[in-house]
């Protein structure tokens, strides 16, 4: 139904697998498996000639998963599922520089993992995101803080311990993130919001914002579950000022303890930016590493809801809808319209988007959603071309999916397009193996479960 991507002039190309894809007027139902199996081969025919290198099989014990970082000094701040190990960012850079000089950058900053690293290393860092909560902690983790800071934290954390809870803030206007807590635990979220917001010091309330968003979670009636939120079992939630201002302390004293022991000498810049809108870096870049958005339709704006409705950082809908609108397109909760539509993959745009038009998904938009997923990424890859330095690597840490029983290999479709705009591809390395959903399981076929991975795409531009 699409056209072919189509890529800048100035751009060149290179070989795709040559096969006979699919025709939409040679399917019908006593041929259910043609398209998966031309789906199949086209893969194949990549790994053939770029062969997946398995680093890893486990499903949780992986350098692509947040989990060591919660161990580790300033990246332990916050949780952040989405996020990958700094163990692991720190490898990539050390095994990719090429001079102490390097510039390193991250296209999709989250919390700021590869900047905080980058920076803890001694190398200048950037990165980008459009997703307020997560600039904002970055922001914070990624600052440079002295003695007199230290002592500041310190005096606060005692005064807050002694301190009369009376005022309190108005709740958010938005009565669902409201109903996640008990009418007690909430009256004294909002008390202790109203005592932050009279801290003078901006790096000091800062800190210790994060460090009430960090336990909302721990004394919410609800946790963070797959793409959104589930209620808690046989969880007793009330919780009063004192018990909360309890957790709060506790967290105060990490951050006192890490900044002490962890020292940052130049700070990462951390811009509110979308990275398949035009940008230009202080500096290009020799170093990328970073994992966007999967196209597994996990919606940011719901996972973190909380969060970004207590924080402030949305006020009402209209700002969730911006958040959203500036986000790549990588879930069906929004309709966007089609953009970019020169810089996808041609499988994706015709074969795979016909043939799940015509099944009975869960969400009609998800063959749109692929669509628009995979002309962002490669726009995306195009703008990210204008602000490296020549040979400069990049790493994109990605997740391969499943819809009506088609695998989607985001690693080997976005390796092909980075490969049209003129990068060269190193090599991807599987570091995961991914399971979906029960239903998906019961219908992708034996020989398409191989696809089913999380992996790293090494590219080099020229």
């Amino acid at each position: 139904m699409y056209k072919e991507a189509l890529i800048p002039e100035n751009i060149s190309l290179v070989e795709e697998p040559q096969l006979d894809l699919f025709n939409p007027d040679k399917f019908s139902e006593s041929d259910s498996n043609m398209l998966l199996n031309i789906v199949n081969e086209y893969y194949t025919s990549f790994e053939k000639t770029s062969p997946i290198k398995v680093i890893n099989k486990s499903q949780f014990n992986t350098p692509v998963n947040f989990k060591q970082a919660k161990t580790i000094p300033i990246h332990r701040w916050y949780t952040y599922k989405e996020g990958f190990s700094p163990l692991f960012v720190n490898q990539f850079i050390k095994r990719y520089k090429t001079a102490d000089e390097n510039i390193v950058f991250d296209p999709f900053g989250g919390i700021g993992t590869t900047a905080v690293e980058a920076a803890l290393l001694g190398f200048t860092a950037y990165s980008n995101d459009v997703n307020p909560l997560s600039n904002f902690i970055a922001n914070v983790k990624a600052d440079i803080y002295n003695k007199q800071d230290l002592g500041d934290l310190e005096k606060e954390k005692e005064r807050i311990t002694k301190y009369c809870f009376y005022r309190k803030n108005n709740p958010p206007e938005n009565e669902t993130v409201g109903n996640y807590f008990t009418k007690t635990t909430l009256d004294s979220v909002l008390k202790i919001q109203s005592y932050i917001d009279t801290i003078q010091n901006e790096k000091i309330r800062s800190l210790i914002f994060i460090a009430l968003l960090t336990i909302l979670e721990s004394i919410s009636t609800h946790r963070k579950d797959g793409n959104g939120v589930k209620i808690k079992k046989n969880f007793k939630g009330d919780f009063n000022v004192n018990q909360i201002v309890g957790l709060l302390t506790a967290q105060i004293e990490l951050f006192i303890y890490d900044i002490k022991n962890k020292t940052i000498q130049t700070k990462p810049i951390i811009s509110y930016q979308s990275s398949f809108e035009k940008y230009s870096l202080p500096q290009k870049a020799d170093i990328v590493i970073t994992s966007p958005p999967y196209a597994n339709c996990f919606d940011y704006s719901k996972v973190y809801l909380v969060e970004l409705w207590f924080g402030g950082f949305f006020k009402n809908k209209q700002d969730q809808k911006k958040f959203r609108e500036a986000s790549v397109i990588s879930h069906v909760h929004y309709k966007w319209g089609l953009r970019h539509q020169d810089f996808g993959h041609r499988l994706v745009n015709n074969e795979i988007y016909d043939y799940l038009n015509d099944l009975n998904l869960w969400d009609k938009k998800i063959p749109m959603m692929l669509v628009g997923y995979f002309n962002d990424m490669g726009k995306v890859l195009y703008e990210l071309s204008e602000n490296l330095n020549q040979g400069a690597t990049v790493g994109f840490v990605v997740g391969n999916s499943v819809y009506g029983g088609v695998p989607i290999a985001t690693d080997i479709l976005l390796a092909e397009i980075a490969m049209k705009l003129g990068f060269k591809l190193l090599g991807i390395e599987s570091y995961r193996t991914l399971t979906p959903s029960s239903q998906q399981m019961r219908i992708i076929r034996e020989q398409d479960k191989k696809f089913l991975r999380e992996s790293l795409v090494i590219l080099k531009w020229k």
